[in-house]
């Protein structure tokens, strides 16, 4: 009986494996949607902190992967679509091992199916970043340090001190979701084995330090640091200092968790995404009935093991960073690691709907919660594809690039074109050669003087002009936030 079920689970994670990475194959990105990622790109041909290619903090094990997959692979593009793809099997199989699911109950499946077709992360396991990657290292670390003794004293101490090393190579794939491990690093270092662990954590850090070190240098990476750093928590960040409208930064978070991360309605979004939320409410509520009918009408609140639990109070605490310190007004993927946490809670609540008693009436109700739980998920997949489809297809700034690259290509000569420095920035990089002027305030629009014709502007007209050409470029800012509309002006 133990082998037979050894066999079905390696089967299943067998089927899973092949379905995250062929799936995240099929549906690689062949251009650069956004600044983030045209920073990775350019690393995996000229890996220059310096050169913010790609920024502090320099995401040194992410890069090394993804580069040592360009060299087998030779596209860049296939290369993050299937780190993306591994990226995806780990964070379904940490998950489930971290929440004790067995894969080939009815559970572990509907587990399964609900990660594997989370909207934001299919779109982050192809986009060209490190966070599908570190979401998955940091489940790893999460399993291994919360790992309870079931084999005796040795191998839960090897498991533990695992952890600690997985927690290492985390700052080196995605520094900023630290804040989520800290409660449950705290936990384990009151153990007497604490120098164990921190020097396991050690290891982890100085395996990519050292050569991050050797190739950048240690003043290059103090420089790049401090600017960086100084940037981000009080210029461009999008941090609580520079967009302090908290009642805004609080409807974004939540828009990127059930809008973006779970594909929810939200004002503007096609008719399916209301369908798809009024199920999984409905779903829900019914399955946790008993349990908000005891906390808010008996006012009977249970232990406090929940709030004590270190995972739940890591989520806590990284909903609390993120909410403060990340740009979560124009980026929802900083949400993305609390996104495994909240698809098991709807794979328990689908789960309980369709669970069978021993009458017969909950055997009808079995079959209705059954048809309801399918509803929801045709919903949901439906919704994941049409924005993972949409995302094979270029953003508004991409389309830009063809248009403006195709505009040269007939002209014969370079064009005058005018943005901001961070348009001008993804253009020179893309090769599309031209005189730029980049515009920072008002007083900037005087070097356009001496120029009556021949000038593109991207982003908004010029004042006291009337452009011949207007063109409007878009895409689904549920695919990606960043500039989701542009105009462009020809004069």
């Amino acid at each position: 009986m133990w082998r037979q079920l050894q066999s079905s689970n390696l089967f299943i994670w067998g089927i899973v494996f092949v379905g995250c990475i062929g799936s995240r194959l099929l549906s690689t990105i062949y251009y650069i949607e956004d600044l983030d990622s045209l920073r990775f790109a350019l690393s995996m041909v000229d890996y220059d902190v310096a050169k913010l290619q790609p920024h502090f903090p320099a995401y040194p094990v992410f890069c090394f992967v993804a580069k040592l997959f360009y060299t087998l692979i030779r596209r860049y593009a296939l290369a993050f679509s299937l780190l993306g793809g591994l990226s995806t099997f780990f964070i379904i199989f940490f998950a489930l091992k971290i929440a004790k699911i067995q894969s080939v109950t009815t559970l572990g499946k509907i587990a399964i199916f609900v990660i594997f077709m989370t909207p934001l992360l299919w779109l982050m396991s192809n986009r060209y970043m490190p966070d599908a990657m570190g979401v998955a290292c940091l489940l790893a670390s999460l399993y291994f340090i919360m790992a309870q003794a079931e084999s005796g004293r040795n191998t839960l101490l090897c498991r533990n001190t695992i952890g600690f090393f997985f927690a290492g190579i985390l700052l080196g794939i995605r520094l900023s979701y630290l804040p989520l491990l800290v409660p449950a690093l705290l936990m384990r270092l009151k153990h007497t084995n604490r120098l164990k662990f921190i020097g396991a954590g050690a290891i982890g850090i100085l395996i990519w330090l050292i050569p991050l070190l050797w190739i950048t240098g240690l003043n290059t990476l103090i420089t790049a640091a401090q600017t960086q750093s100084h940037g981000h928590f009080s210029d461009f960040g999008g941090t609580v200092s520079t967009n302090p409208e908290l009642w805004m930064r609080f409807t974004k978070t939540f828009e990127s968790i059930f809008a973006d991360g779970f594909g929810l309605y939200w004002l503007g979004r096609h008719l399916i995404t209301a369908c798809t939320t009024l199920i999984l409410l409905g779903i829900i509520i019914v399955a946790n009935w008993q349990t908000v009918k005891r906390w808010f009408v008996r006012k009977q609140f249970g232990g406090k093991s929940l709030f004590l639990n270190p995972i739940f109070l890591g989520c806590v605490l990284y909903f609390v960073w993120i909410f403060f310190a990340q740009n979560v007004i124009h980026k929802s993927r900083h949400v993305l690691p609390l996104l495994p946490f909240l698809a098991l809670g709807i794979a328990f609540s689908c789960h309980r709907i369709i669970a069978l008693q021993g009458t017969a009436l909950n055997r009808k109700q079995g079959k209705i919660g059954w048809g309801i739980v399918i509803i929801f998920f045709l919903c949901y997949s439906y919704v994941t594809l049409h924005t993972v489809v949409q995302h094979t297809k270029p953003t508004a700034i991409a389309q830009i690039h063809k248009y403006l690259h195709h505009k040269q290509n007939e002209q014969g000569k370079k064009l005058n074109i005018v943005s901001v420095p961070l348009i001008k920035y993804y253009l020179v990089s893309q090769g599309v050669e031209a005189n730029y002027i980049p515009i920072k305030s008002e007083a900037d629009l005087a070097q356009l003087d001496e120029l009556e014709t021949g000038i593109v502007a991207i982003g908004g007209p010029l004042p006291n002009r009337i452009p011949k050409v207007e063109k409007i470029f878009f895409h689904n800012p549920y695919v990606n936030r960043m500039w989701p509309e542009l105009s462009l002006f020809e004069y």
